[in-house]
Order: C-alpha cells, then structure tokens, then sequence
C-alpha cells in the first residue's frame, strides 16, 4: 500500500520525473526531492529540491524511494540514505496497475503504469517495474531487479539479483534469467540465462559474459 508523503532520493535521472508522475497518479505527496550529486544540476518541475545534509529528521522519518533504473545505482543510493538515517518506502504503486492480492514484495518496491502482475509473485527489495510490464503468474523476482518498458514475464519465471530486463523482451515459460543479467530490448528468451551474461535477439543469443551488470554496475 502506498504512504501518503514519501521523498525521492537520487534525482540525478531522468526517470525521476515518472516516479514522480506515479505519486500524481496515485495522490502521494512528495515532500522532498533529494539531490545527492552536489547540488550542480537543475530539475525543473520538482520542488522542493534539498542536498541530503539539509533533510530534517522529521523528513527522514517518511518513506524514501531511489528513482534510479541501473540496479547497481538502486543499490550504491540505498547505503547512502542508510547510513543518513532515511528510511527506505514500502512501495509506491501506480493506480492503473493490477496486482493479484497474493503478490508479495520488499522495500522500496516502485509499479509504473499499465503494469499487470499475476498470482502468486514475490519481489525482493528495490524492484523497479516500468511502464506496461506484465508479469506471469508465480514469478520470483530477486532484490534490485529492473524492467524496462513493455516487458513480458511469462508464467513461474525467476530473475536474479540484479538483472536488467530491456523493453519490450519476452521470457518464455519457466526460464530463469541469472543475477546481474542483460536481456536486450525486444529479445525473446527461450532458454536459462548464466549470471552475468548479456543475451539479444529472437531467440535471444549470448552475446557476452562476465559482464558486472547493468552500466557496469553489478549488485
């Protein structure tokens, strides 16, 4: 269930604006918009825009959530904001999606637009899904997962820790896709993906390993 008041913290992407055009949706006050990059950059539109040393307590005791797509970033920006006493949010949920009742899911949880999730899902912490996801039934999504647009999860699929679906892929029936995995825009997956393994195309095919993550940046 969405809080009524809730900061952003770590605003340095674009992407903050949609999470911010979710809380809109959803009658969410967002008190504060946390910049942690130095104060250098404007964000017209978000208001009030304060650094991290100028959060009162009062503020820090509300629910924060990291309007960052990279997992690993998602990861580097939630021990920031612990070690400065903020509290991560439950969730913060479009009112346009559809969640089955039985869908579990940890901390700082954020459900774009359009996204339908069927029965039986759990998601670890800090899982970002974008706008028109659709997730199968008794999916098991590990912490920091990210879904870009249009994604589509079929049913009793598992992503690993870390991974980074692309927009508009496809994950057939009972694939896993392992921790810190890229599944390119559009790919079709067919087939398990290792750890650390980027794989593209229909049907998708290895195209590197021993990737770190996401931007370089592993979970």
């Amino acid at each position: 269930m969405n809080s009524d008041k809730i900061i952003l913290y770590g605003i340095g992407s674009r992407y903050a604006y949609e999470v911010y055009e979710t809380a809109l949706r959803a009658g969410v006050d967002v008190l504060a918009f946390i910049d942690n990059l130095g104060g250098s950059a404007e964000y017209p539109g978000l208001t009030p825009v304060l650094a991290p040393a100028d959060c009162t307590a009062e503020l820090k005791r509300h629910g924060a959530f990291i309007p960052l797509v990279t997992p690993g970033h998602r990861k580097r920006v939630l021990a920031q904001f612990s070690e400065m006493g903020f509290t991560a949010g439950d969730s913060l949920i479009d009112p346009t999606a559809i969640l089955a009742s039985s869908t579990c899911h940890g901390s700082g949880f954020l459900v774009n637009a359009a996204v339908v999730i069927g029965a039986n899902c759990r998601f670890g912490d800090q899982v970002l899904l974008n706008r028109s996801v659709s997730i199968g039934h008794d999916a098991v999504v590990e912490d920091y997962a990210s879904f870009g647009p249009g994604c589509l999860l079929c049913g009793d699929c598992g992503i690993g820790r870390g991974a980074f679906i692309g927009g508009g892929a496809t994950v057939a029936p009972g694939v896993r896709v392992g921790s810190n995995a890229i599944v390119g825009a559009g790919s079709v997956v067919v087939k398990d993906v290792p750890d650390n393994t980027i794989v593209v195309g229909n049907p998708a095919q290895v195209k590197r390993t021993d990737i770190t993550g996401y931007n370089n940046c592993g979970v």
